[in-house]
């Protein structure tokens, strides 16, 4: 019994929606009472769909925009995260010469906080992503769009891939640097001879290849066994970083400001609004039949 119930109630759309598309294209066309009779019928059902997707539209725009503006708020302090790790590690690669153990934990502290920021900015882009896609996808059972879901998450990961290998890496490399840094500070603090060592490579460069030798192998990959002309390359990178984070907490901060909407949610708001003058449509014609 379901199954003919169904059929019948398509059938009964069908005509609906042909006799509304004739009324709309001439108000005054004379219908017989039969086609009159079955748009009244199904009016109220179709009515009562409309204002529902219209309902669900907006509520998917809202969820839309939540997630959006969640998701910036995280990428400000992830920005923030960033800024602060570009200044420990200048402070760091500057304050090397002078104290070794403030110079490395400043290294280790910022090179910690910089994986941390990269990795929660790449895992927020994605749940962003996925999170509008669903929605999107949800909203296209209302208003069909051309729009595939399984597609646009493949095409978001296809495009990404070489941003999550190389925060992937660098990850992977941080980890490594900030053990070593970990293990020179054991190191310098029982052994003040090799940090004197350490800290004249570091200003003059004249050492004894057994000395140099011996600081590269207790202090190798952390400032402690660089040379003054990559410190400054170090910290002139840094420093680029550094103001590249500056500009995106900037941008992010004023995108905040101005209520943090996301483009996919006023698309959905327009498709709302274009439903909500179709219902405006249909309630007009309905009166005019009634009347």
């Amino acid at each position: 019994m379901d199954i003919p119930d169904q059929q019948d109630i398509v059938k009964k759309k069908d005509a609906f929606y042909k006799i509304f598309g004739k009324m709309i294209a001439d108000p005054d066309v004379e219908d017989d009472l039969q086609d009159k009779k079955m748009f009244l019928e199904v009016y109220p059902q179709l009515k009562l769909e409309l204002e529902g997707h219209i309902s669900k539209l907006r509520a998917l725009a809202d969820k839309i925009d939540k997630v959006h503006r969640d998701c910036t708020i995280t990428q400000v302090v992830a920005n923030s995260t960033s800024a602060v790790s570009g200044v420990m590690t200048i402070l760091g690669l500057a304050l090397a010469p002078v104290t070794a153990g403030v110079s490395l934990g400043l290294s280790a502290t910022g090179l910690g906080l910089g994986t941390a920021a990269a990795v929660t900015s790449v895992s927020t882009s994605i749940v962003e992503k996925v999170s509008t896609v669903s929605a999107e996808a949800e909203a296209s059972q209302l208003v069909p769009t051309s729009k595939d879901k399984e597609k646009a998450i493949k095409e978001f990961f296809e495009k990404n891939t070489p941003r999550l290998i190389s925060v992937s890496k660098n990850s992977f490399h941080n980890m490594q640097v900030i053990k070593k840094n970990i293990d020179a500070i054991k190191v310098a603090k029982a052994n003040t001879g090799l940090v004197i060592n350490a800290k004249r490579l570091m200003t003059t460069g004249r050492v004894s290849t057994q000395t140099s030798r011996q600081v590269q192998k207790a202090f190798g990959g952390t400032a402690l066994a660089m040379t003054k002309g990559a410190r400054i390359m170090g910290a002139a990178t840094a420093g680029l970083f550094l103001v590249l984070d500056v500009v995106s907490l900037v941008e992010d901060s004023k995108h905040l400001h101005e209520g943090a909407k996301a483009e996919s949610a006023a698309k959905l708001r327009q498709q709302a609004q274009d439903l909500e003058q179709k219902l405006q449509e249909l309630i007009r014609v309905h009166d005019s039949l009634t009347q």
